[in-house]
C-alpha cells in the first residue's frame, strides 16, 4: 500500500524526538557524568549499561502491551501521547547536576536513567511497529524510512549539534555549568516532546478506523472493568514470554538482531567517544565541535535519495552489505594513518555517514519484513513484540558500547579533572573512535549476509499469506530458510 503524504511526514515528525534523546544520551551522557558530575568512566559506563539492559525490558512489555491495545487511538498512537511529558520531564533531570557524596549521586544519575529509558521505549517500541503497519509494501517501507531518517536528521541537529552551541552561549552568559547543561537538555526534551506529539496526531491508522467503524455500528467489544489479579498478570507475562521466545526461534530475527547489535555497539563506542576525542585529540573548541557535528548530521541526508534510487534496482541486504562495507574500510584506514586535520575529519566523517544512512534507513525496514515472516510460521499479527527486537538491538548494544568505552577510559587512565590526557589515553580515544567501531562493523556485515529475507522472497511471503486469507493450506517447506 502506497502512504499519502501527509502520513509520511506525519511519522517521520515524530522521529525528531527519537533521535533527538537518542543522539542526546548517546553523544553526551557518558561525557556529562564523567567530567560535569565527576563519576568515574567506569561507574558512568556501568550506569549507561544498566539502563539499556532496563530499556530492553521495557521494550517487550510495551510492545507485548501495544499489540494487545484497542482503542479509539488505535493501537499505537495512546503510548506517544502518554510517553511525550514525561520525556521532556526526565531528559532535563537527567542532566541535572547534584551536589552530594557520590553513593547519592551515583543513586540519582541510576534512577534517573531508567525513568529516561522507561519513557522513551514507551514511545519508541510503537512508534517504530506503527511504521510496519502503515504498509506491507517493500519498497515504500524503504521509502518511509526515508522520510523518517530526513527528520531524524533534524532531531540529531537537536540532540547533538545544538546542546554544544547551547552549553557554549549559556556559559558565555555567565550561567553556571550546571544551569547550562540543565537547560539545554529541557530545551531538547521539550522539542522531542512536541513533535512526538504533533506527529502522533497527524496520523490515523487502520486500527483508528477499524474502531470509529464498530462504535459507529455498534459492534464494540465490551470493556473489562475487573481489577486484574495477580494470577492474570502472571498468565500476561508468560504469554509475553512465549510470544518472545517463538519470534527469537526464527532465522530471520536472529541474524538481523545480530547485525543490529553489532552495527549499533559500534555506533555507541563511535558516538561516546567522539566528544572525547574532538575534545582531547583534536583540541577542537566549541564552535570546531559543533561545526563537524553538523557535517556527520547533515551529510547523512544527502545520501537518502541515493539509497531511494539504488534502492529501484538493488535490495535492502546488498546495498548494506557494500555501503557499510565501504564506511568499515575507510574507518580502518583512518585508524592507521591518524586523523589530524580538520580536513581529514571531514572525509573521514562523510565515509562515516554512509555507513549511518544505510543501518537507519535499511534495518528497520528489514526488520519490518520480518513481521509478516513471524506471520507465516506462527499466524500471529504482532508487530509490537516483533518490532521491539529494534529496541532489544539499541539496548543490548548501547550497554555493551558504553560499558566497553567506559572501561577502555578507566584502563588507559582517564582524567575528568584534567585539561590534557596521557598519550596512552589519547591512542585509545583514536582507536576507539575508528578501529573498534570499524571491527564491530564488519561483524555487522557478516549477519546480514546470512539475513535471508530479499525483495523477491518477501513478495513471496506475501502472496502465501494472502492465499492463507482465502482459505487455503500453506505449505511452509520453501520458506524453510527463514524460519
Amino acid at each position: 500500500m502506497k502512504l499519502n503524504l501527509k502520513t509520511k511526514i506525519a511519522y517521520g515528525l515524530a522521529g525528531v524526538g527519537d533521535s533527538a534523546l537518542y543522539s542526546l544520551a548517546g553523544t553526551f551522557l557518558l561525557f556529562f557524568l564523567s567530567t560535569v558530575v565527576g563519576i568515574s568512566p567506569g561507574i558512568a559506563g556501568t550506569l549507561a549499561a544498566i539502563g539499556s539492559v532496563w530499556e530492553t525490558i521495557c521494550g517487550a512489555i510495551v510492545g507485548y502491551l501495544s499489540d494487545n491495545t484497542y482503542t479509539r487511538f488505535g493501537k499505537r498512537k495512546p503510548y506517544l501521547l502518554i510517553a511525550a511529558f514525561p520525556l521532556a520531564v526526565l531528559t532535563g533531570l537527567l542532566f541535572t547536576t547534584i551536589n552530594a557524596s557520590e553513593i547519592v549521586r551515583v543513586l540519582y544519575y541510576g534512577i534517573a536513567i531508567l525513568l529516561f529509558w522507561t519513557s522513551f521505549s514507551t514511545f519508541f517500541v510503537p512508534y517504530l511497529a506503527w511504521g510496519a503497519e502503515l504498509t506491507q509494501d517493500y519498497d515504500e517501507r524503504t521509502v518511509l524510512r526515508g522520510y523518517t531518517y530526513f527528520f531524524n536528521t533534524l532531531g540529531m541537529a537537536i540532540g547533538m549539534i545544538l546542546p554544544n552551541i547551547i552549553v557554549d552561549f549559556l556559559l558565555n552568559q555567565g550561567k553556571s555549568s550546571t544551569q547550562s547543561w540543565q537547560l539545554m537538555a529541557v530545551f531538547c526534551g521539550v522539542c522531542s516532546a512536541l513533535t512526538i506529539l504533533i506527529g502522533a496526531a497527524g496520523i490515523k491508522d487502520r486500527y483508528e478506523k477499524e474502531y470509529a467503524q464498530k462504535k459507529a455500528a455498534g459492534t464494540l467489544p465490551e470493556k473489562k472493568r475487573n481489577k486484574v489479579k495477580p494470577k492474570e498478570l502472571l498468565r500476561m507475562a508468560w504469554d509475553m514470554v512465549r510470544n518472545y521466545g517463538q519470534i527469537l526461534k526464527l532465522r530471520s530475527v536472529r541474524f538481523i538482531v545480530g547485525t543490529s547489535v553489532f552495527y549499533l555497539i559500534a555506533y555507541a563506542i563511535f558516538c561516546a567517544d567522539r566528544m572525547y576525542f574532538f575534545t582531547y585529540n583534536m583540541g577542537l573548541s566549541a564552535a570546531g565541535i559543533t561545526f563537524i557535528l553538523a557535517v556527520m548530521t547533515f551529510a547523512s541526508v544527502v545520501f537518502v535519495p541515493v539509497i531511494l534510487r539504488v534502492n529501484q534496482y538493488f535490495d535492502k541486504r546488498t546495498m548494506f552489505i557494500f555501503g557499510m562495507g565501504f564506511c568499515a574500510l575507510i574507518m580502518a584506514l583512518f585508524g592507521i594513518t591518524g586523523v589530524s586535520s580538520m580536513i581529514m575529519l571531514c572525509l573521514f566523517s562523510l565515509a562515516y555517514c554512509v555507513g549511518s544512512i544505510c543501518y537507519w534507513q535499511l534495518v528497520p525496514a528489514m526488520i519490518y519484513d520480518v513481521c509478516e515472516v513471524d506471520q507465516l510460521a506462527n499466524g500471529k499479527e504482532r508487530a509490537g513484540l516483533v518490532i521491539s527486537l529494534q529496541s532489544l538491538s539499541e539496548s543490548l548494544a548501547n550497554a555493551a558500547g558504553m560499558q566497553i568505552l567506559g572501561l577502555i577510559l578507566q584502563f588507559a587512565g582517564f582524567n575528568g579533572e584534567a585539561e590534557a590526557q596521557s598519550d596512552l589515553t589519547l591512542v585509545w580515544m583514536h582507536l576507539s573512535f575508528t578501529v573498534i567501531p570499524a571491527f564491530f562493523m564488519v561483524l555487522s556485515i557478516i549477519m546480514v549476509i546470512k539475513y535471508p529475507i530479499t525483495k523477491t522472497v518477501y513478495n513471496e511471503v506475501l502472496e502465501a499469506l494472502g492465499r492463507r486469507q482465502k482459505g487455503e493450506d500453506i505449505d511452509l517447506e520453501p520458506f524453510k530458510k527463514l524460519i
